[in-house]
């Protein structure tokens, strides 16, 4: 018998929970085609698009929020887009899958973070990003801040969801932080390089590996690596957890005066990676959420992971996802004892 028995009940616990996710959002594009010759004019590959194989999805952290709804949560975006096109888009593709976009603000001052992938045979063959990645204005920061100040109250937690893209500033975080506290409000964050030390006091933190890395300056090879990088961020960061995914090689969760936690990867076949992260954060949010023990959040953000792992591009994930992986990694356990 494995330790993750009762996912299903863990599972229906994660429903009706309010989570605020703020951070970059991105619109992610898709254009499928097919590729069967050289182009004459350089050594790339002639891409044929086909009529049916254009997509625009909701990425970044509004992928997190996606997964959160797909999970049975209600999720809120907060966050800024640019005012054209795409962040109307952006918006309207939200809005659709009934995620609240009310403190999403437009901002005129620059576009849309957008990602075309060109795609064959659901492999992708190149990408173009539109993006500025400048801090966003204090304006801005304070008419976002504005929102979120209004409908703290009636949140269960809060995701910070940084894509480096400038939505996140030091002076936003630290307001946030500031008000989650006050409103015993907890927060889970999933960082990038540039403000990777700003999030103090978060609930949880959860970088990956080579996030890491460059921020302690270590390389982080092995479980133990892992585990002293932890211990390190719980310090700098006066964090209450740190969870390090290692990909391929599962993840770390680190508590004062509690004892390491190692989660195997579940994933068995990798199909893409796009997402992972955002799948990770929105389970551990809602687990929080949920008052659930963190040690069962991990369990459940590993199958979460395997099932997008498994699905070319951003996925949102759903309750019969993580069964389904839960079954397989069941099966693969039973298989071992053999």
């Amino acid at each position: 018998m494995i330790p993750d028995n009762n996912i299903e009940n863990i599972l229906d616990s994660l429903r009706g929970k309010r989570v605020l996710v703020t951070g970059d959002l991105i619109l992610d594009h898709y254009i499928e085609g097919k590729v069967d010759r050289i182009s004459p004019e350089a050594p790339v590959p002639i891409v044929s698009l086909e009529r049916t194989g254009e997509k625009w999805v909701p990425g970044g952290a509004a992928n997190v929020a996606r997964n959160i709804f797909s999970l049975g949560g209600i999720p809120l975006m907060a966050g800024t887009v640019g005012d054209d096109t795409e962040g109307r888009l952006l918006v309207d593709l939200l809005e659709k899958e009934g995620i609240n976009t009310d403190a999403v603000i437009f901002d005129s001052n620059r576009p849309t973070t957008s990602k075309t992938r060109i795609m064959s045979g659901g492999h992708q063959l190149i990408r173009l990003d539109r993006e500025v990645t400048e801090p966003i204005s204090e304006n801005m920061q304070n008419v976002v801040f504005s929102k979120i100040e209004r409908i703290i109250v009636d949140l269960n937690a809060i995701v910070l969801e940084d894509y480096n893209k400038g939505v996140l500033t030091p002076g936003l975080i630290s307001g946030i932080l500031s008000v989650s506290r006050r409103e015993n409000v907890p927060v889970a964050v999933d960082p990038k390089f540039m403000n990777f030390f700003e999030f103090r006091g978060c609930t949880l933190f959860k970088p990956n590996r080579l996030e890491t890395s460059l921020a302690l300056g270590m390389e982080i090879k092995t479980v133990e690596d892992a585990i002293e990088a932890g211990d390190q961020l719980l310090d700098r960061l006066s964090a209450y957890s740190v969870l390090i995914t290692l990909g391929g090689d599962g993840c770390v969760l680190c508590r004062k005066d509690t004892e390491p936690f190692y989660r195997p990867a579940a994933a068995r076949h990798v199909f893409d990676v796009s997402g992972a992260g955002d799948t990770v954060i929105a389970v551990m949010a809602l687990s929080i959420a949920a008052g659930l023990p963190i040690d069962d959040a991990v369990r459940i953000s590993s199958f979460a992971a395997a099932a997008t792992c498994s699905e070319p591009g951003v996925y949102a994930v759903s309750p019969s996802d993580i069964l389904k992986e839960v079954e397989r990694y069941s099966r693969r356990k039973d298989t071992d004892k053999n």
